[in-house]
């Protein structure tokens, strides 16, 4: 499927000897020849697959709120409606972007890439900073060069506005995604700010809400344990395919795939009561509680597979005590030479 670049830019974003953001910005889009086409389908299937991400649209302030910053919205409205040149839209989002870092005391830095492309009829704004690293290659003459190169599979400040979904479904929630940081940065807020926007689908929350569906869909049907298992193996294959391949859970398209009465059995089950969206992206850690149990706390973390309990693992609820028979070989290894 072949991506189609708009326009593309790059910028610089440094910081002061004062540790501060400062911004070096270019005058010309850059020209679209293969490199350029090649790194932006690497960021394209990279940001799909990405996990993590926070949702976000454009929305008048309730009572009371505070009006957000329209200085995105007004220029993205304008570079659609063609009013506003890309190369000016795309210098006056990075000003804002180091303004908002400042307010955050964040000290990110990189080069900035700003892009508007299209993929599969679909029409994007992207907002990368990538990091540039420094390596060593062998020239053709067998000697040793430093070279510098983006790193592009840490991005950790992305952001893409779906500008298709934004003109064509004004109800919807989720057309602006952003990442929202390791734990302990602010980038989600960050990105709130920046676009002046509201968070909406909670894509963690989603992925919750499934995992409920799923067991009490069980409980309904009064599955046996090990259909209840193969059940619960069959939608994490589902959502884990659709993860690897970079594409979201669709709850229809799931349900299709799911042994029961009709083929939209599941389908008809959700119904409102969960409020699921029709698609929403797959978060794997959560995804992990379809098939095994898991649980961290006090210096001690365990994971094993829901089919064990009752067969090599025991919970007794009255001592709050787990029992494990069959220790994996390479714990107790370990166990026997420290004891």
């Amino acid at each position: 499927m072949s991506l189609d670049i708009d326009k593309i830019i790059l910028h610089s974003l440094r910081l002061d000897a004062e540790g501060r953001p400062l911004a070096d910005t270019r005058a010309q889009p850059l020209v679209v020849d293969d490199a350029v086409q090649g790194l932006m389908a690497e960021l394209h299937r990279i940001y799909n697959g990405k996990g993590g991400k926070g949702f976000g649209y454009f929305a008048e302030p309730a009572e009371g709120e505070e009006a957000p910053d329209p200085r995105f919205c007004e220029g993205l409205t304008a570079l659609r409606q063609g009013t506003l040149d890309f190369v000016p839209f795309s210098v006056q989002l990075t000003e804002q972007l180091v303004e908002t870092l400042a307010r955050h005391e964040l000290d990110e830095h990189g080069v900035l890439l700003v892009a508007r492309y299209q993929y599969v009829g679909v029409d994007y704004l992207l907002l990368a900073l990538l990091d540039s690293k420094e390596s060593v290659t062998v020239s053709d003459t067998l000697e040793l060069r430093h070279i510098q190169y983006l790193d592009i599979g840490k991005m950790n400040l992305v952001a893409r506005v779906d500008l298709t979904e934004w003109q064509t479904q004004s109800e919807s929630r989720r057309y602006v995604t952003f990442s929202k940081g390791r734990v302990g940065r602010k980038l989600g807020d960050l990105f709130i700010e920046l676009f002046g926007i509201r968070e909406g689908m909670d894509a963690k929350l989603q992925n919750k809400g499934l995992l409920q569906a799923v067991d009490d869909y069980c409980e309904s049907k009064q599955l046996p344990s090990d259909e209840r298992t193969e059940y619960k193996k069959q939608v994490f294959k589902y959502c884990s395919e659709q993860a690897s391949a970079g594409e979201e859970i669709e709850i229809r398209e799931l349900s299709a795939e799911l042994p029961g009465e009709n083929d939209l059995d599941f389908y008809s089950f959700i119904g409102e009561e969960y409020q699921l969206e029709e698609r929403f992206p797959a978060d794997r850690s959560t995804l992990r509680g379809l098939t095994k149990f898991v649980g961290s706390g006090g210096g001690l973390t365990l994971s094993f597979d829901q089919k064990l309990l009752g067969s090599r693992v025991f919970y007794d609820p009255q001592t709050d005590t787990l029992t494990v028979k069959g220790v994996p070989p390479n714990l107790k290894d370990q166990l026997l030479r420290h004891s």
